[in-house]
């Protein structure tokens, strides 16, 4: 999928919801959405807000934050009802593992959204052509138990290698590496497939290639990425490391809630992003790969009994 994002668009998906907002009834129950300021989640939130808004009697106003560990504790306390992010972020916060340190206990799913797909890439001319080969190469390095962290871990796990097996990088945040990969301080980078950044990588250093993740060392790899699975992708000369055919890790992106909102009120919001499935999917690239369908697909993590109820109802519920 393409994650390509330009400032005009953030500022119409801005309006719009305004627009969307004034346009609700002075009695309609307002909802507070966790979300990020830009990239991929303040386009998801943006998005979910306008949609839901139009689409019934709620009123959702996104509540920027500066990263997911800031508004997951704010919605499990009530002071959200609803927020987005990754699967392995929100199993790690239900289960507080990993990136969180408390759980989350009224964290409830509402929709599974769309799959992210992302791996490590290499410069073509590297002589990196799989996870095994990173050995003895330099590796962005996160702070511990960042998502970035989880991400190089599974993708070592995916080699048989550990931090202890490469020369380790610090990086702070995903610019950094990008920027850290243009320099040649790391030989390899997060990225994600379709995204502007893949397109600045590969303008910057020359044909880069997705390194395949090995179908016998997925559960290695879930180990730091829980609920990820692999994706296949076929070879494509106008997207950045698609040269070959590759697989990549996927992780669905979830809307949940807090277990105390109405029944009624989850209904709604299933609903009406389902209903509006179109206009989501036209509201930018990063909603691609949304299969309305998929909205109830099985995890291991507990739904909304509103959410429930209503893919019951439509037989979506898997």
């Amino acid at each position: 999928m393409t994650l390509c994002y330009t400032s005009n668009r953030l500022l119409a998906g801005a309006v719009a919801v305004a627009g969307s907002l004034l346009a609700t009834t002075a009695g309609a129950q307002t909802l507070g959405l966790g979300t990020t300021q830009g990239g991929a989640t303040g386009q998801i939130g943006t998005a979910l807000a306008q949609v839901i808004s139009m689409n019934s009697d709620l009123q959702v106003i996104p509540q920027i934050s500066a990263n997911t560990s800031q508004y997951i504790p704010l919605l499990d306390q009530g002071k959200l009802e609803l927020a987005i992010a990754n699967y392995p972020q929100t199993w790690y916060a239900v289960t507080g593992t990993g990136m969180s340190t408390e759980k989350a206990e009224n964290l409830r799913l509402v929709a599974t959204l769309m799959p992210f797909l992302a791996a490590l890439v290499a410069p073509e001319d590297s002589g990196i052509k799989s996870y095994a080969d990173i050995k003895g190469h330099k590796v962005p390095r996160y702070s511990e138990n960042s998502l970035g962290d989880f991400v190089i871990r599974a993708a070592l796990a995916a080699g048989d290698l550990t931090y202890d097996d490469v020369e380790s990088v610090p990086i702070s945040n995903f610019p950094q590496q990008y920027e850290a990969f243009k320099d040649g301080r790391i030989d390899v980078s997060i990225a994600t497939v379709g995204s502007q950044a893949s397109f600045d990588l590969e303008a910057s250093v020359g044909d880069i290639q997705f390194l395949p993740v090995p179908e016998s060392h997925l559960e290695q790899a879930k180990e730091f990425l829980p609920g990820a699975y692999l994706q296949p992708i076929a070879a494509n000369d106008d997207l950045p490391g698609l040269d070959e055919p590759t697989t990549v890790f996927a992780y669905d992106y979830l809307l949940f809630a807090n277990a105390s909102v109405p029944d009624g009120e989850i209904s709604q919001v299933a609903g009406a992003i389902y209903e509006g499935s179109d206009f989501l999917m036209n509201s930018s690239p990063v909603w691609a790969d949304f299969v309305k369908e998929d909205m109830g697909k099985k995890a291991d993590i507990p739904y909304h009994p509103g959410a429930i109820a209503y893919y019951e109802e439509i037989g979506i519920l898997n």
